[in-house]
């Protein structure tokens, strides 16, 4: 396949702070700040005098420095260089929305002047109010489920929150295009190729994952554009996984970071959901790899999380979207393996993600397989 000069300044987009380690700073968790400083930005937003700075917390993109005043706990964070003012702005006001309809998310904290968000050195800065939550990610189907559900009340308030709004979308991408892929597929066979370093086995092993995924990618070059374009569209989270939701026992405290919401497919939040799901379900009921074909598994679990959905959502899913919901589930998981080549060890990250290229093949394969 042939790539013009747009195709490949479009890749080269992907290569940003979320997936190229190359790029990323040495630390993502803090901005660093003295006390003094804090204090400097609390006063800009009215929150009173800073009692104790606590533990940052690690974060792909954003710097996350919590911190306690006399009146709570709370969130700065700062925000990658590619984000701009009108950005934040929409985020803040499609958040502010569903806080007001009562969904469980961080609050934007304001100044007394109304403003969201301001800057320190060159970077959008934001308060959040911290929402109490258990520590860790909790996995088991019944969590697992609410984390549908709750899916479902967002979409459905998302496209309330949304109406009337010019959407503003997002610099940095945590998804490409099927040509995009493509291209990153071809540039990582040379990238790997060209590793002399590299044990023989454990690159000729990255090389077959590679060019697999190139061969499972290449009916998705034609079918893709013309299937969603068809499917409904609409504001969606953008990022949701379930680290990005968070619980206080078996309740939901919040869905946290927005910073992907954009609008396109409704179907991506679900299938980009499912490499959790389908993740769990061969953890709890795959056993060993070798004896545990994929059929096997019991993917009624999948179809009952996806129902829950459903009975939450504004907008059912469609028999057209859960046709093809395998095959997005394939196309996302078909991008984990091209951006392997961009982590700090591509070939062990090629060779996880690649681990579970046969699930994955067959899943996509699977066309009735959610009806």
């Amino acid at each position: 396949m042939q790539t013009g000069e747009k195709e490949l300044s479009e890749v080269a987009l992907v290569r940003t702070l979320r997936l190229d380690a190359s790029k990323r700073p040495a630390e993502h968790g803090s901005m660093h700040l003295t006390l003094a400083q804090l204090q400097k930005l609390a006063d800009d937003f009215d929150l009173g005098r800073v009692i104790q700075m606590d533990r940052p917390l690690t974060t792909q993109c954003n710097t996350t420095d919590p911190f306690r005043t006399g009146r709570g706990t709370f969130l700065l964070r700062a925000r990658h260089s590619e984000e701009y003012g009108a950005r934040v702005e929409y985020l803040h006001a499609l958040i502010d929305h569903l806080c007001n309809r009562g969904f469980p998310v961080p609050q934007v904290v304001r100044a007394r002047d109304g403003r969201s968000w301001t800057t320190w050195g060159e970077r959008i800065v934001e308060i959040h109010k911290f929402v109490k939550h258990d520590p860790g990610v909790h996995r088991d189907w019944r969590r697992m489920n609410s984390a549908a559900s709750v899916l479902g009340d967002l979409h459905g308030m998302l496209a309330e929150a949304a109406a009337g709004k010019t959407p503003v979308p997002p610099e940095m991408r945590n998804d490409v295009t099927p040509e995009q892929c493509w291209t990153l597929l071809s540039e990582s066979e040379s990238t790997v190729e060209a590793m002399s370093a590299v044990e023989p086995a454990a690159r000729n092993a990255a090389l077959s994952i590679l060019r697999r995924a190139r061969a499972a990618l290449e009916p998705l070059l034609k079918d893709y554009p013309r299937i969603i374009g068809q499917l409904p569209w609409m504001t969606v989270h953008g990022d949701f996984h379930f680290w990005n939701v968070l619980y206080n026992g078996d309740e939901i405290a919040a869905v946290v970071d927005y910073d992907f919401m954009q609008e396109r497919e409704r179907l991506f939040d679900i299938a980009y959901a499912m490499q959790n799901v389908i993740a769990h379900l061969r953890t709890v009921h795959g056993g060993n790899k070798e004896t545990i074909t994929a059929s096997e598994l019991p993917w009624s679990n999948v179809r009952l999380w996806l129902d829950h959905y459903d009975m939450t959502t504004h907008l059912p899913l469609s028999e057209a979207e859960r046709r093809w919901l395998p095959t997005e589930i394939l196309r996302i998981f078909l991008v984990g393996v091209a951006t392997g080549v961009l982590q700090e060890d591509p070939i062990e990250a090629i060779l996880k993600q690649g681990s579970d290229l046969d699930l994955y093949l067959w899943v996509g394969a699977q066309e009735r397989l959610f009806l």
